[in-house]
């Protein structure tokens, strides 16, 4: 590490990150300090970090950040700043309701104060939406499939296929209603009672107590 004087050690100094790639794997970031020119190597505080856990946010290649000394070789990195043509992301906005964490690529993880909900959005636009607004709503959406679960509810909107896969499928309801053009059975269809208007069929075999 370059040993040229910060300047004093109770000032902060602003600095850009010029590498994240610790080849130690300590989490650090190297830096250019505008005001005296020095390039370090420089620990980030984080909210927790310890041996194999805590959390990883750590300023990218070209963010301005704000860097203190604890010694003259020990600087490190407490936040990171927008400055000039980098500007808050446009979700974050209004600030006094919304909290934003949002990726380079997109990836986004709102809260947001005014429904209040939870939002987590990928860059093609597929959802998860967490609300306590009407007694609170689950959406998942992909497109045009949806999701929704609400107290009494649970509704799957598809715009092509829903399939249902496992060994074995139990439906329990006091009434099943089944609204479509036709509906197709392979193998043996069992009921207990069967109530019908009309029976189409190539062979019928009645059982005890039929009449015929």
């Amino acid at each position: 590490m370059s040993r040229h004087s910060p300047g004093p050690l109770q000032e902060l100094h602003l600095g850009v990150v010029l590498d994240n790639d610790d080849p130690e794997d300590r989490g650090r970031v190297k830096l250019h300090l505008a005001a005296t020119g020095l390039e370090t190597w420089a620990a980030v505080m984080v909210p927790s970090a310890g041996g194999g856990y805590g959390v990883s946010l750590l300023p990218r290649v070209g963010e301005q950040v704000v860097v203190a000394f604890v010694g003259p070789d020990l600087p490190i990195v407490l936040g990171a700043v927008w400055s000039g043509g980098a500007s808050q992301p446009e979700d974050a906005r209004p600030v006094d309701e919304r909290y934003l964490v949002q990726s380079p690529a997109g990836l986004k993880v709102l809260l947001d104060d005014r429904q209040p909900s939870v939002t987590i959005e990928t860059p093609a636009g597929n959802r998860l939406v967490i609300t306590d607004q009407g007694g609170g709503k689950v959406t998942i959406e992909q497109g045009g499939e949806r999701v929704d679960i609400a107290p009494g509810t649970v509704k799957l909107t598809g715009s092509g296929i829903v399939s249902i896969e496992a060994a074995q499928v139990t439906i329990s309801a006091g009434l099943v209603k089944v609204d479509a053009g036709l509906s197709k059975f392979s193998g043996v269809v069992q009921c207990d009672t069967l109530i019908s208007n009309a029976v189409v069929s190539t062979s019928y075999s009645p059982g005890a107590g039929n009449l015929w």
